[in-house]
């Protein structure tokens, strides 16, 4: 088995590049491991500046990924059969997502198609570690595609700077595909789409956290403001009370 340390990371497309890729700090490492012939081990990491409640709610909007991941043209939950009570984000919750990218390979442009079964599992301390595996359970272009989002908060590794957390996502997937795409177009395709996708998931955990701290500022400052009020009527109350 070989491993290639790529610059490359998940769906792979043919959407230009809608990102500055120049900065040394957002450089991607991601291992591709030749599992067989046909086949692929796509394995990548990156470090966020955000909490990890921020990077979770984007990678569990299942309905709105498109939103937040250029390369993809669409992104929903189907078969409510496999849909288990409780809400997305929980921690156990479970569904079938239907997702299709846009690729271009070798000049032939497609939209490949995958339905995955999702799993969210939350670690011994769901504060510190969650993840969410997938499952193939159709798809016309891959005969196997899958595998597991791993979510860790790095805080307590002292990698939070200036009150700022971070927090490391993993991403790990199996590739095999299916039909008349070869596996080394593939692969290439992933080289050079891949940072695409995780700056998209860096930038929008960055915008929720942005949000809530603006969210938060806002209401400290009403706050002060509220009891500087209250303050000022309390005084002229005692004095009314108490005049000289």
């Amino acid at each position: 088995m070989s491993t290639t340390s790529l610059m490359a990371w998940w769906m792979p497309s043919g959407i230009p590049n809608a990102f500055n890729a120049g900065s040394v700090e957002d450089t991607i490492a991601v291992d591709i491991e030749r599992t067989s012939p046909n086949s692929r081990r796509i394995m990548g990491e990156i470090s966020i500046p955000a909490s990890l409640e921020d990077v979770w709610s984007i990678l569990t909007d299942y309905d709105n990924l498109t939103v937040h991941v250029p390369n993809l043209v669409e992104s929903k939950r189907i078969d409510s059969r496999f849909n288990t009570v409780g809400e997305p984000g929980d921690g156990s919750y479970r569904c079938r997502l239907y997702q299709r990218g846009s690729q271009n390979i070798i000049g032939f442009e497609f939209g490949a198609s995958v339905t995955m079964d999702m799993q969210e599992t939350r670690g011994i301390n769901p504060d510190e570690e969650r993840s969410i595996s997938f499952k193939c359970v159709d798809s016309q272009f891959f005969t196997e595609f899958d595998g597991e989002w791993t979510v860790t908060s790095s805080s307590n590794n002292g990698r939070e700077m200036h009150g700022v957390p971070h927090t490391n996502v993993r991403y790990s997937v199996d590739v095999r595909p299916k039909g008349p795409v070869p596996v080394a177009a593939l692969e290439w395709r992933i080289k050079e789409d891949v940072p695409i996708n995780l700056k998209a998931v860096k930038k929008a955990s960055l915008k929720v956290a942005n949000e809530l701290r603006n969210s938060r500022e806002l209401t400290t400052a009403q706050s002060i403001v509220e009891t500087t009020s209250m303050r000022k009527k309390s005084v002229k109350l005692t004095s009314k009370k108490n005049p000289s």
